[in-house]
């Protein structure tokens, strides 16, 4: 019992650290002049839409790029061998700045490395075909290349209109990822660069090869690749991109796993990159990463368990009183003030209502770039009521699948 306490007060500990460390390197990172291009300056573009059964959402998404107000940019569409109609809507819009390909299936790298070479462009967007951006993402983020140790650029990754339990969560993890994702980039110590909808130096392509293929979080390896050979990634919090999310819990378990899974395989690809050698991102934020894995999965184990026995006691002490469990409504102020008590002088609460308030202070960084934010009341009741369990949950599954070597695929 002992050992667990010790472990419980460790992960407070660290985690005001590290909660700490992150929003002072986002105050001082926001006090820094950036070197950017001007309106005259701004180099061509290339924007690769990979899609595979997108028939859904192909139209919106060509359509939202279309309206960019970036003054020099193609299109190109690569069809990785869909069987619905995704082909035929993106041929409906071919013209002179959208160009259409159609290859056999092989799996999103395979199709990004196809719209590479076909780029004209000096700068290369990847765009999922179920993304919406706005008309001024394209050109804020390519300004930030002006400075020629920038490799690639990211927005700030939004959900579309979340509606069911599990995309409201969501929608309020990615809030809490705009402040970090800043927060990263003035520690030069990005390493994702989601596959939505981010910014890309042609050159470095052309240096260091394409996506990996069959790797299945190319934006992560890509990520990892560009900080291991001692690039920047910086971040536009100004650019809002609007992505989809699962729906169901089944959805987001098998999206998670990926993520999490492929996180796991590249970090190990890429562990010679915790080190000093490569500052900050090898010295604190992964090493943070992979203890707060850790720390989750430790704590949704302990609290798993510790809640039947809580409730085992409970019953006990309840039945000692002689509580009438026939009434449901004999309840007496003794029983309220006990659990109250019980419940406020846990260590672990007064570090969860912390961080509540820390999380409303990213909350309010969030509107302040993307924003007035819908149902955010509730999106956050739910994040704090959900998020650590399933987040603990999630992570359980995918470390038993890199153990015992199960595959996990895209979908």
């Amino acid at each position: 019992m002992q050992l667990i306490t010790i472990v419980i007060y460790l992960s407070i500990y660290i985690g005001l650290i590290a909660t700490t460390f992150y929003i002072l390197s986002f105050a001082a990172g926001t006090k820094k002049k950036k070197l950017l291009y001007t309106d005259d300056e701004l180099p061509s573009v290339s924007v690769i839409i990979p899609a595979y059964n997108e028939e859904e959402s192909i139209a919106k998404t060509i359509k939202s790029i279309s309206k960019s107000d970036y003054p020099n940019f193609e299109i190109i569409v690569v069809d990785d061998g869909s069987t619905d109609n995704t082909l035929k809507i993106a041929k409906s819009f071919e013209c002179g700045k959208i160009r259409v390909f159609h290859k056999e299936n092989g799996g999103k790298g395979t199709a990004l490395n196809l719209g590479i070479k076909k780029a004209r462009g000096k700068i290369i967007f990847t765009m999922d075909a179920d993304t919406i951006v706005d008309s001024q993402s394209m050109k804020k983020m390519v300004r930030f290349f002006k400075d020629s140790q920038v490799m690639s650029v990211t927005p700030a990754m939004v959900l579309c209109k979340p509606k069911t339990i599990f995309q409201r969560i969501q929608y309020t993890e990615y809030l809490l990822g705009l402040f970090l994702r800043k927060a990263f980039a003035s520690l030069q110590s990005i390493y994702i660069t989601p596959g939505a909808f981010s910014a890309y130096r042609k050159s470095f392509f052309e240096k260091f090869g394409g996506y990996a293929v069959g790797n299945i979080t190319e934006d992560l390896e890509m990520g990892l690749r560009i900080q291991y050979n001692g690039y920047r990634i910086e971040n536009c919090p100004e650019a809002p991109a609007y992505t989809n999310s699962p729906k169901t819990f089944k959805a987001v378990m098998i999206q998670r796993r990926r993520w999490y899974f492929g996180l796991l395989k590249n970090l190990w690809d890429y562990r010679r990159i915790i080190g000093t050698k490569y500052g900050d991102l090898g010295t604190f934020v992964i090493p943070i990463a992979l203890i707060s894995i850790f720390f989750s999965v430790f704590a949704t184990t302990y609290l798993f368990f510790k809640t039947l026995f809580d409730v085992k006691d409970n019953l006990l002490f309840y039945q000692s009183v002689n509580f009438d469990f026939s009434n449901l409504f004999n309840i007496n102020a003794y029983m309220v003030e006990r659990s109250l008590f019980l419940f406020f002088s846990n260590p672990v609460v007064l570090f969860i209502i912390l961080f509540m308030c820390v999380l409303g202070f990213y909350m309010y960084y969030a509107s302040r770039k993307i924003g007035k934010l819908s149902n955010l009341v509730t999106n956050i009741l739910l994040f704090y009521l959900f998020f650590s369990i399933l987040f603990g949950f999630w992570w359980i599954v995918s470390i038993f699948y890199t153990i015992f070597s199960k595959t996990v695929k895209w979908r």
